[in-house]
């Protein structure tokens, strides 16, 4: 629907969609100038549901209503279609009459910062650089240092607590803090600046400027944004990738019925691949995944509907958000007070901006069909165990998680089998394994690049699986040294490629080949451990001797035929002949 006819009128007239309207009324002026849009008898036909911005204005004055006692004196809302960008409702304040909070100020348009709901632009990011809904990131109390000039940084959880190991999926979904830092730093700060310019942030550029004020805080929304473009900026994560810019105006027509212009909403560049823009949304929209902090029956679910939905609220209580939708709409609501005093008590999922933005939901996708977050071909579906990440192995609990093609886990480093020898409890040398003298134990190895936090958090864990054994069995030498190729008492041709295999404990520095008591060389250790060799015919004995950086050293010989079998012996001379 749309709203045909506007007719300017002074502030504080009582007039329909104010904000709206003096939103277009900003456009055309700086368009047409103010003389022709006083007095041009200009027509303007624009984007705006008239029905539902009048649902979402008494929705947001209801809801503001039952808070205030909670120092919550104000709200906005946006509902854009995510597939054109058009403007269908905008809801600058709870009261444009209002006088006691300035209720003409469109916070549609005024900078907020914007909590944890700027966590999707870092982790999508760190989707383009290959890490995944099953990456392992550890949520233990951190801090990061804050490079020259700048003070150390530890992030705090919304709760207050820790929960050690916790794949993306869980970490984006339950919106944990110390995780969403660790991806920012992963993925770089100037990147997840131009990810969320290209979706349409327009007050973050990756610039120098930006750069110098903005660190890491900036996932847990240390950076002004305005709830359009955050609003605008979500739709490319329900329409495959796709950036759209708001758009409000259709036709403008003279006074003679000319027409001055008329815009076809459409999508623009595609600024995110259909597979990261889906995993998003996947995760987004999992209520089972956020059960940990928001429950199952939270203000986010909304039962028999499919839709992506992210919460955000600062530390001190100043700003408090929802955003989400799907391909029908995309609706972006924020609370709190414009005098930026802080609200008393706000629960993201429970109270603030998400019982509006529910309500707000409901009405601009009523009527409409169910929308199905369809997986695109190049997303699969794995097996991962449940702690790591990794690929599923060795009958540890699993479960099934999405990947862009390409980047589908390997092997799991982090939940391991350790062979333990039987005598003690420590790490069976190979020649512990050569002997059978071991058994298998589950353990978890976790390693960071910052790793007080994590040793800290390790050692309140009772679980003897958090605490791996780090020595080896003494009773036998750790280094060992077989052959690969050939076997020992085997007939080969004259050339032929020697390969060993070295074991340790310690790094293995050196193998030395020596045949028939002749040193010959070392073999390749980056490469194979292989050693090409020539030899004539006739019986050899080769020996390879291996050292480590432990200090030991250990050797094994094995025997074997050139052009003759293993143990062809030379017959003996006549003499005199």
């Amino acid at each position: 629907k749309a709203l045909p006819n506007i007719v300017f009128q002074p502030r504080g007239s009582d007039f329909k969609a104010p904000h709206f309207v003096q939103y277009v009324q900003k456009i055309l002026e700086d368009r047409y100038g103010i003389a022709a849009v006083e007095q041009g008898g200009l027509t303007v036909t624009t984007t705006l549901d008239l029905s539902l911005q009048e649902k979402a204005q008494n929705i947001v004055s209801e809801e503001i209503a039952k808070v205030e006692k909670q120092h919550i004196t104000n709200g906005a809302s946006v509902v854009v279609n995510p597939e054109t960008g058009e403007i269908l409702a905008m809801v600058g304040s709870k009261d444009f009459n209002a006088k006691d909070y300035d209720g003409q100020v469109n916070v549609t348009t005024s900078l907020r910062q914007p909590g944890s709901s700027f966590k999707p632009f870092t982790y999508v990011t760190g989707f383009k650089k290959g890490y995944t809904p099953a990456t392992l990131l550890m949520d233990v109390p951190t801090t990061f240092p804050g490079g020259v000039g700048q003070p150390d940084y530890t992030p705090v959880n919304y709760d207050g607590k820790y929960r050690g190991p916790i794949q993306v999926r869980y970490a984006l979904a339950n919106s944990i803090n110390v995780t969403a830092v660790k991806m920012l730093a992963l993925a770089g700060i100037k990147d997840v600046l131009q990810t969320a310019t290209d979706m349409g942030i327009t007050t973050l550029p990756p610039t120098k400027e930006t750069l110098s004020r903005v660190g890491l805080s900036l996932t847990l929304g240390g950076g002004e944004v305005k709830l359009l473009d955050m609003t605008t900026a979500y739709s490319a994560f329900v329409n495959k990738g796709f950036r759209v810019e708001p758009i409000a105006i259709l036709k403008v027509t003279d006074v003679n019925g000319k027409v001055l212009e008329e815009n076809k909403p459409q999508k623009g560049k595609q600024v995110l691949s259909e597979e990261n823009a889906f995993l998003i949304d996947n995760i987004l929209s999992d209520n089972n995944a956020r059960k940990d902090v928001f429950g199952v029956n939270s203000n986010l679910n909304i039962p028999g509907k499919n839709v992506m939905v992210k919460t955000g609220t600062t530390n001190d209580k100043r700003d408090n958000w929802t955003m989400g939708g799907n391909s029908n709409a995309m609706v972006g609501v924020w609370v709190g007070n414009n005098d930026n005093s802080p609200m008393l008590n706000v629960a993201s999922g429970v109270s603030g901006a998400s019982p509006i933005w529910r309500r707000i939901l409901l009405e601009a996708i009523s009527g409409k069909p169910n929308v199905n977050f369809e997986k695109p071909e190049n997303v699969v579906e794995v097996s991962v165990d449940a702690v790591s990440g990794f690929a599923a192995h060795d009958g540890f609990l699993a479960r099934n998680e999405l990947f862009a093609k390409g980047t589908e886990p390997g092997n799991d480093y982090v939940h391991v089998l350790l062979k333990i020898c039987k005598s003690e409890n420590k790490l069976a040398s190979p020649g512990d394994v050569a002997g059978n003298n071991y058994d298998n134990k589950e353990y978890f190895i976790f390693k960071e690049e910052n790793p007080p936090g994590v040793l800290a958090w390790l050692g309140g864990q009772g679980d003897a699986r958090y605490h791996p054994p780090t020595e080896y069995c003494g009773t036998i030498n750790p280094l060992s040294i077989d052959f690969v190729n050939p076997t020992d008492r085997s007939q080969q041709s004259n050339s032929f490629t020697i390969k060993v295999n070295p074991q340790s404990t310690s790094e293995v520095t050196q193998v030395e080949l020596v045949v028939d008591n002749v040193s010959k060389g070392y073999f390749d250790l980056q490469h194979g451990n292989v050693f090409p060799i020539t030899l004539s015919d006739g019986v050899h004995v080769l020996k390879a001797i291996a050292k480590d950086s432990g200090g030991h050293q250990v050797d094994k010989a094995i025997t074997v035929g050139v052009n003759v079998p293993w143990d062809y012996a030379s017959p003996t001379p006549t003499p005199g002949i």
